[in-house]
């Protein structure tokens, strides 16, 4: 018997590589056979990219309709996920497979997952080199402990970047602060954020076209975007609206407008899913 994996949203070079290390695999305790989420009718493990809202989303779809799936979480650091099986994605080809044998043994067969379920256990066919990069895939912790909602604002103001945060932080939202498009997009790069807020002037690259940016990234599209601004023109309303954003906030920004903005987008991500939000630390 093979166990389906399903690879949701992975970009095609690792879902490709995914697929032939985990297919070809003859040398694990159990057998797998991995594919695409859409061509997998039977699906008993997924493995989701943790910095992708397109991933998640799918991964989120999936389990819908398969309630016991299993999810294996990939992130930089390989901290980031709700699941107890999480591999950093440098090493995820190395840890792979020894990951998805431990999951079947403790999810599937019922045995004892061992501690560190990717520590080092040298294979053949593996070079000192390669073992040496191999890390556990698991945190201290609690499994399955809810990750906090987290929020990147965008605003070259450090007085509103203040405020911001200080607002964020009644709502139980953590969050990230840069001074320019470019700096956030650096973030970008390395973290994913329950929703962004960008103000719509700035030195450099203007909110607008970083909302086009995000909103045309394959895998930050799915962030609610909110932008900030002090224009509050018909032409102004159509530029956000052109760039995708999900909202308009004009400044000064009242609380009951700020926190009203926040819930929406995050209702709408969370797909009314109010509970879960509360999980994550969310106060309204």
């Amino acid at each position: 018997m093979a166990y389906q994996v399903a690879l949701c949203g992975l970009t095609a070079r690792d879902s490709r590589l995914l697929e032939i290390v985990i297919n070809r695999a003859n040398s694990g305790r159990h057998a797998f056979h991995a594919g695409q989420a859409e061509n997998m009718p039977q699906p008993g493990v997924a493995i989701v990219d943790a910095s992708s809202p397109l991933s998640i989303e799918m991964y989120q779809d999936l389990q819908q309709r398969h309630p016991r799936l299993i999810p294996v979480t990939i992130s930089d650091h390989g901290m980031a996920g709700d699941s107890r099986y999480r591999i950093e994605r440098k090493s995820l080809f190395l840890q792979v497979m020894k990951v998805l044998d431990d999951l079947a043994d403790h999810e599937f067969m019922g045995n004892k997952v061992t501690a560190h379920p990717t520590a080092t256990t040298t294979a053949p066919s593996q070079s000192a080199a390669a073992q040496a990069v191999v890390e556990s895939a698991f945190v201290p912790g609690k499994a399955g402990e809810p990750q906090p909602l987290t929020a990147l604002v965008v605003d070259d103001s450090l007085t509103v970047r203040e405020q911001m945060r200080q607002a964020l932080q009644r709502l139980g939202i953590a969050c990230d602060l840069a001074d320019s498009a470019e700096a956030a997009m650096r973030l970008l790069e390395h973290h994913s954020y329950n929703l962004a807020f960008l103000d719509v002037v700035m030195p450099g690259t203007d909110g607008y076209e970083l909302c086009r940016k995000i909103k045309h990234n394959t895998y930050l599209r799915m962030m609610p975007v909110l932008m900030l601004t002090s224009r509050s023109s018909p032409f102004d309303r159509a530029r956000g609206a052109l760039s995708g954003c999900d909202s308009y906030l004009i400044k000064p920004i009242t609380w009951d407008t700020f926190s009203q903005a926040v819930d929406k987008a995050l209702m709408k991500s969370f797909r009314n899913d109010r509970a879960q939000m509360i999980a994550r630390g969310y106060r309204l």
